[in-house]
């Protein structure tokens, strides 16, 4: 029996890709699953791939910048099996654009509109649907590296930064019904990836082929979130890049904190070098080791 037996799960952005490698691993655990695509075509495909193994997949279009979309997407697989018990969702777009190489807004728009407001659709009716069966249920978004800064790359990395935080907010929203929320940040070699690796090598970074990262690398930390195994586990993204699993950090505040009457320049300046001897936090993804410690004074937000 596999570690999602049974479990009705939709996986969104299944047509090709991280999502279609996922959604066949998360059928061979076992799971009754709803494909999706804004190709309808190749959500279809997945599905019927999976069907043709004796798995239980349909698919389904939909548009993750429209709500209606959205909420459909969910009834459609409560009709089909009953519940929603997780929902996994790949939808994504990327573009590389420098600050001077923007002329108009149209690209940057639809890539929020598809990364983070159709992560927001989806999850927002997903959750309601969880709370409504009486509790239970995991959500997996997909988040990214780039959140940490990627040059040519600000509106993507930003869309990301956002995914990582509703992912945060949303586990705790969904704690007191039962209901989980956690990212991966994946990496693989996609149709996304070709994109950058061309716009890298027309600005003469990128020589040749980068190491091929299959997508079904993915697919196990999914499916960890998914299970029951990870019961205990919100609000957490993992990093996923070929045999390696790195568990990213919340966004915290780096001790010492710097505390005293009045501050000026001159004050700020020298308290901050005296402070970090070796320098601030340099930009891009970096290993940090810590301990967790609660700060003595924060701002009162809900619970």
């Amino acid at each position: 029996m596999g570690a999602l037996q049974d479990k009705s799960i939709v996986v969104i952005g299944a047509g090709r890709g991280i999502g279609a490698a996922v959604a066949a691993y998360l059928a061979a655990e076992g799971a009754a699953l709803l494909v999706a695509d804004i190709d309808e075509a190749a959500a279809e495909q997945t599905a019927a791939r999976l069907r043709d193994q004796g798995r239980r997949a349909a698919s389904m279009r939909v548009d993750v910048t429209r709500w209606e979309d959205c909420a459909a997407l969910v009834a459609r697989c409560v009709d089909l099996h009953g519940r929603l018990d997780g929902v996994a969702n790949f939808a994504g777009i990327v573009y590389l654009r420098t600050p001077w190489e923007e002329s108009e807004g149209d690209s940057a728009r639809r890539l929020f509109e598809v990364n983070l407001l159709g992560t927001y659709n989806v999850g927002v009716h997903a959750m309601q649907q969880m709370r409504r069966q009486g509790g239970g249920g995991s959500i997996v978004n997909t988040s990214s590296g780039t959140q940490a800064g990627m040059a040519a790359g600000a509106a993507y990395s930003a869309s990301k930064g956002g995914v990582a935080s509703l992912t945060y907010a949303w586990a705790m929203d969904g704690a007191p019904d039962g209901i989980r929320v956690n990212a991966i940040s994946p990496v693989a070699t996609t149709a996304m990836t070709q994109n950058t690796d061309e716009y890298m090598r027309a600005k003469g970074q990128l020589q040749g082929a980068r190491p091929y990262v299959d997508p079904a690398c993915n697919a196990p930390a999914v499916a960890f979130f998914l299970s029951d195994a990870a019961k205990q586990v919100s609000g957490q993204v993992l990093r996923v890049h070929g045999e390696q699993v790195q568990l990213m950090s919340h966004p915290a505040v780096l001790l010492p904190v710097l505390e005293q009457a009045d501050w000026d320049v001159e004050s700020l300046a020298s308290a901050l070098a005296q402070a970090f001897p070796q320098g601030l936090p340099p930009l891009g993804l970096s290993g940090l080791q810590g301990k967790f410690e609660p700060l003595k004074k924060v701002n009162q937000v809900p619970r």
